[in-house]
């Protein structure tokens, strides 16, 4: 039977694509998209190409060793309900069964890596253990090799980048983070990049107004301190699907 003919558009090819492999695509409608990747190799090829993306995130990903005060305040926290904290985490993350092994250990990189690094923020009345996932973007360069991660925490309003491989720019350039809105391609800066291995930075509520109503993210090489123009250079290091992924909290 062949497939409706709004699945032949590659933007929403995409997006339900990489929606599905890192499990913010459930119930009926993953069972429909899964029907129809049976039955149309095209989609079941973009579905894999998906999850080789997120491989390089996976085997770049080094061990962190947590510091002996982030342990000590988790064994505070969960010492008095052991039982429902575990019954908590396994319904949250019952939906990594229809991951790929690969994509599973991202997920829970991302799940968990606030936990082990020490830098979890802790607010008053704030009952969850760690920030949630509410966006994700794996931005890839000219050679669609993913180059670094963003994260964006609803929140905690907190924006954060993972460099999974270091560019290579001039000496005085700047790297500078911009959304694209899917309603009309407007590129809106979100502020220039630190190249570090790690970096977390608030965002205002204009900023994170232009995350949710962003269909791509981009990276552009710029002069010091950052674009003069207030749009990117012809520059572009990297781009990536800004991917809704709400519910997912770890």
């Amino acid at each position: 039977m062949p497939r409706p003919l709004r699945y032949k558009n590659p933007e929403l090819l995409d997006r339900l694509a990489s929606n599905y492999v890192i499990g913010a695509l459930r119930g009926k409608a993953r069972k429909r998209f899964e029907a129809i990747m049976r039955e149309d190799e095209s989609v079941a090829r973009r579905v894999r190409q998906w999850e080789e993306k997120f491989q390089p995130l996976h085997e770049n990903t080094s061990p962190v060793a947590p510091k002996t005060a982030t342990w000590n305040a988790i064994s505070a926290r969960i010492n008095d309900a052991p039982s429902q904290l575990m019954e908590k985490l396994l319904r949250k993350l019952s939906f990594y069964k229809y991951l790929s092994a690969a994509t599973l250990s991202l997920a829970l990189c991302l799940a968990l890596y606030p936990l082990l690094s020490g830098t979890e923020q802790i607010h008053p009345g704030q009952a969850s253990l760690a920030p949630s996932v509410n966006y994700v973007a794996v931005m890839e360069n000219a050679d669609e090799q993913a180059v670094m991660v963003v994260t964006v925490d609803k929140t905690a309003r907190l924006l954060s980048l993972n460099i999974v491989e270091k560019p290579v720019i001039g000496q005085n350039a700047t790297l500078q983070l911009w959304a694209v809105s899917r309603d009309d391609n407007t590129v809106s800066s979100l502020g220039t990049i630190e190249l570090m291995g790690q970096t977390q930075r608030g965002l205002s509520q204009q900023e994170w107004g232009l995350i949710q109503s962003a269909e791509h993210l981009l990276v552009s090489i710029e002069e010091p301190g950052g674009s003069a123009t207030g749009e990117p250079s012809a520059q572009l290091l990297a781009k990536g699907l800004c991917v809704k992924v709400a519910g997912w909290q770890s």
